[in-house]
């Protein structure tokens, strides 16, 4: 199977209008009103072709007396962005990006009450916190020996158990972040008691690194750095290539429009010497995953390589869905360590699409248009079934 799958069930010619979609977004101060604006904007113009209607809006500009939400239209003879009144959509794909907990609050309370008065179907499920989420696939047997040991941040005692059980080396991310931000690996050094290494992302992704404090100074300034928030913490693994620098693998899985689980495209994420993860956010660039796997292990190990990764996807999807409901996608990151061990790392419900890019530029749009076709599919299927088959392996 290649690395990117294009869709062979696209809509043929103009298909009748058999619905609209609402995608829900955080809005914000300034131009564009809200994030990912171009990834919105490219779904729209694709939209007509599947017989959509796609806006955007936010669950707070849900007015109950109209039954109308506030909808964001792109028009270039407008333009560009321009606010208008829509009848609450059938259903809804979130691609929302709260900024703080005070607007996740926001976000999750208004989205609740309008799903509350309306019969709104969800595209895309919601993921728990990573600890959960690592908590219901250690239960199967297949996944469990590819999930590194993970535990919950309990406090300092904890953290310093953890790095005499591993090592002297752990990592910490919190169970709730995303594209890197507030992770840290903790180093010390062999001497056991010697110099600690901290190495991690600030909560605005900047890399930063902290040398030769002592083991508990090092404990003490993580412990008030994590303060009330949930951490997971797991070995620190080495997922790098032979010149250090950090990488891991995305698979982005999507449903088609048949509702059939599909692998959409794998990519390497390679990132900065020093940096401590390899995500895009961070500084990371897109590898073709293949090409990169083959020139680290060769082509043999790298076919046998892909070939479990999309397995073990299959069989992570297949849990989360039994957990946790219907997803419309779900970006899916393993780390190779130097053995050549493959280890899952999370479960993203709301996948980015520039990982893909190394792709060309055709199977980046598809990549874009086939949530599109699976809402298409949603709309018009008989009965309410939705089938779970998977594409993958």
């Amino acid at each position: 199977m290649p690395d990117f799958c294009p869709v062979s069930n696209l809509p043929a010619g103009m298909p009748e209008n058999c619905g609209e979609l609402g995608v829900l977004i955080c809005e914000r101060d300034g131009t564009p009103p809200f994030a990912e604006s171009d990834f919105i904007r490219r779904l729209m113009r694709a939209a007509p072709r599947y017989g959509l209607d796609v806006f955007a809006f936010a669950p707070w500009t849900w007015n109950a007396d109209r039954r109308s939400v506030q909808a964001w239209r792109w028009a270039q003879a407008k333009g560009g962005w321009h606010r208008e009144e829509r009848a609450v959509p059938s259903l809804v794909y979130d691609r929302a990006w709260p900024g703080n907990a005070e607007q996740r609050r926001r976000f999750r309370s208004s989205l609740n009450r309008m799903l509350g008065a309306h019969a709104v179907v969800r595209l895309n499920g919601r993921l728990p916190g990573k600890a959960e989420v690592f908590r219901i696939l250690a239960r199967d047997p297949l996944l469990a020996p590819r999930l590194p040991p993970t535990a919950l941040y309990k406090g300092k005692k904890a953290l310093a158990d953890w790095l005499d059980l591993h090592g002297g080396a752990v990592f910490l991310k919190p169970s709730n972040g995303s594209h890197g931000r507030r992770v840290a690996a903790v180093i010390r050094s062999a001497a056991g008691e010697g110099a600690v290494t901290i190495r991690g992302r600030t909560s605005a992704n900047a890399p930063f690194r902290l040398e030769n404090l002592s083991v508990q100074e090092a404990i003490e300034r993580l412990h008030r750095w994590i303060g009330g928030r949930v951490y997971i913490m797991q070995p620190l693994l080495s997922l790098s290539d032979a010149d250090g620098n950090p990488f891991d693998l995305r698979v982005l899985a999507q449903r088609n429009g048949k509702g059939r689980w599909t692998l959409a495209g794998m990519a390497v994420r390679a990132g900065r010497t020093g940096n401590v993860t390899a995500n895009l956010h961070g500084g990371g660039v897109p590898r073709h995953a293949r090409t990169f796997l083959a020139s680290r292990f060769g082509e043999k190990e790298c076919e046998s390589m892909l070939q479990e990764i999309r397995r073990v996807s299959a069989a992570v999807i297949k849990r989360l869905e039994e957990a946790f409901g219907r997803f419309c996608e779900l970006g899916l990151d393993f780390g190779i360590d130097r053995s050549g061990r493959i280890w899952f790392l999370e479960a993203n419900a709301k996948p980015g699409r520039a990982a893909m890019a190394c792709a060309g530029a055709a199977a980046a749009q598809t990549a874009i248009e086939r949530p599109l076709a699976y809402a298409r599919y949603i709309l018009l299927r008989p009965s309410g079934r939705v089938i779970h088959e998977f594409d993958l392996v």
